[in-house]
């Protein structure tokens, strides 16, 4: 084993332990929505949807937002932004379970504290923003990366909508989507441009 391989699957570990505490986070989203905006952990969840229907919405709305976000990642002009993000997440997260994992806690962690608790306070369109800025797609010295998050944007403006209007499951489930295409189309993306 090459020591890049060995530093890279060192790094592995460091990934899930951040991965954890995001959804960790997500438990103080759990918190400020029932200890401090005195709400129904329940209600904030699920609202008055099926579960059905929140799979059913949040797969579709995953589905098109990752498709949506990897059609404007492939475009020629990203090209080294995503070369960039494939070099970042593929030796981070070469497997699908740590994908997986990583995904289900981003999807539940981010979602519970962003679009669950402080959607409350600061409302959809600044939640999504401030979501989007966080993660760094929002760079006014990069063009580039800019545009795909102003993309994030919207859609994240949706999600927040969809848990306004039907409760976190859908958002939770369309979000932790996005993530598994996403990290897997980067991932092999670098697996490829190593094998060459």
């Amino acid at each position: 084993m090459t020591r890049a391989m060995e530093g890279e699957r060192s790094r592995v570990p460091l990934v899930i332990g951040l991965a954890l505490f995001t959804l960790v986070a997500g438990g103080g989203g759990i918190w400020l929505m029932v200890g401090a905006q005195q709400r129904s952990l329940r209600d904030a969840l699920v609202g008055t949807a099926p579960l059905w229907q929140h799979a059913l919405v949040g797969i579709t709305t995953g589905v098109l937002i990752a498709l949506g976000a990897w059609w404007i990642i492939a475009r020629p002009y990203m090209a080294e932004v995503r070369s960039k993000y494939a070099t970042l997440i593929g030796p981070l997260l070469p497997s699908r379970w740590a994908q997986w994992f990583v995904s289900i806690c981003a999807g539940a962690g981010e979602e519970l504290l962003f679009r669950g608790a402080l959607q409350q306070w600061l409302g959809i369109p600044l939640t999504a923003l401030v979501f989007v800025a966080l993660h760094g797609y929002l760079d006014p010295r990069d063009r580039r990366i800019s545009s795909y998050g102003l993309y994030l944007t919207a859609t994240m403006m949706g999600l927040g909508y969809m848990a306004d209007h039907m409760g976190l499951m859908g958002p939770i489930i369309a979000h932790t989507i996005i993530d598994i295409v996403l990290l897997r189309r980067l991932a092999l993306d670098w697996k490829r441009a190593s094998s060459v």
